[in-house]
């Protein structure tokens, strides 16, 4: 058993980000000490969840998500910046769990979001929890940009899909990146190409399970195209950093907005940390 301090870099990925919580379990069994996070979008809210001490309290509910549970937490609306508002599903969250300070939590952590009025990166490290996350979670097209003191934020995937450079201590470093490239054997054998989907028609996966996949739409191949890119971003940022570990969640274990599959994106989550680790 290892006693040695490590830092965690938590990475965009919607539905798949349920597998960081699962990563974090196993570093924890493998006897690392988790002193800081750095997290965007799905990451930053695992991060605030787990530095917080209410990691397993989250793990406990999302496991109760079933398909009516998870499409009665989007609340639709008619925008030209986003069809969900986002307000519901956080509303219920912080009945489960309180906002905190991010400057009081157990460990420091830093929540990556893009500021679309300035076009720049913005990193917060103080203020409230759920104000951050929020910043950071807010998917361009999806989710309407979250207004904080006056300024849009959106996800901070869109600039920085696995946010090494935001560490501020840098001990040994463990990346989870949730958009690797895709893989044939996930969570069954009809998954090959449906689950390689985009927000938009991943909708679909509520009301039918028979996905048409002969054509790419338009939101297909831009859904894609942005899953190249930041893993190509990801990949960028691991080579200019000593990294101790580098955990790659392939981009289609899941729809995006799967958040009924828990158990299952959990055990992703587990099984390719292990592969990770036997290859160390």
């Amino acid at each position: 058993m290892s006693s040695d301090k490590v830092s965690l870099v938590l990475s965009s990925g919607g539905a798949r980000g349920f597998a960081h919580i699962s990563v974090i379990e196993s570093i924890l069994n493998d006897g690392y000490d988790i002193v800081e996070i750095s997290g965007t979008s799905i990451g930053s809210l695992i991060a605030a969840f787990y530095a917080c001490g209410k990691l397993d309290k989250f793990k406990e509910w999302i496991l109760t998500l079933d398909k009516l549970k998870t499409f009665s937490l989007m609340d639709f609306t008619v925008s030209q910046s986003g069809i969900i508002k986002g307000d519901k599903v956080f509303s219920l969250l912080k009945k489960i769990i309180k906002d905190e300070k991010i400057e009081n939590l157990n460990i420091p952590i830093s929540i990556v979001t893009t500021d679309i009025d300035n076009n720049k990166e913005v990193v917060i490290r103080e203020g409230s929890m759920y104000d951050a996350i929020r910043a950071s979670c807010s998917i361009p097209g999806l989710v309407k940009p979250y207004n904080l003191n006056g300024i849009n934020y959106v996800d901070g995937g869109v600039l920085n899909p696995l946010p090494i450079n935001k560490l501020c201590h840098k001990e040994k470093i463990i990346t989870v990146n949730l958009n690797g490239h895709p893989t044939t054997s996930l969570l069954g054998k009809k998954t090959k190409r449906r689950s390689y989907l985009n927000y938009f028609n991943s909708l679909k996966s509520y009301f039918s399970n028979n996905q048409n996949t002969k054509h790419l739409g338009i939101y297909d191949i831009t859904y894609r195209s942005v899953h190249m890119i930041q893993n190509q971003l990801s990949m960028m940022q691991i080579e200019k950093h000593n990294t101790f570990k580098n955990i790659n969640i392939p981009c289609d274990v899941c729809h995006p907005l799967e958040f009924y599959k828990a158990k299952k994106i959990l055990e992703e989550g587990a099984k390719f940390y292990k592969e990770t680790k036997n290859n160390y």
